[in-house]
């Protein structure tokens, strides 16, 4: 056996302690930045947005608005899911859809109810 993982699907997850990055995603429009706590700092040049719980009132405001991507030269959106965890970190969740399944949930625009598909 090459134990070796030629996907995500292959792979057994375990749960183990980590540590938590807190990044400065400045907003576009120069009044600040959000600080999202991630564990996987190495993938944020994959980010596609900022997500934010859309009844935490401390980020409802931003909805809508951009981030500048640090080490990048993009604007990526802020944006709501109920999937993040207000509680969790700063409660503002980055999402790269390439390198995890719920992200690349998240990060899929929303279906209108006449897709058939």
């Amino acid at each position: 056996m090459l134990k070796t993982a030629l996907s995500d699907l292959e792979v057994v997850s375990e749960e183990e302690a980590g540590h938590l990055w807190h990044l400065k995603y400045p907003l576009c429009d120069g009044s600040g930045h959000l600080v999202v706590a991630t564990t996987r700092p190495e993938t944020m040049l994959g980010d596609t947005a900022v997500a934010v719980h859309p009844d935490d009132e401390r980020y409802r405001h931003l909805i809508g608005l951009e981030v500048r991507l640090p080490l990048a030269d993009r604007n990526i959106p802020v944006i709501a899911d109920e999937f993040v965890d207000p509680t969790f970190g700063s409660g503002c969740v980055k999402i790269t859809p390439a390198h995890d399944f719920n992200d690349y949930e998240i990060g899929q625009p929303p279906r209108s109810s006449d897709d058939s598909t």
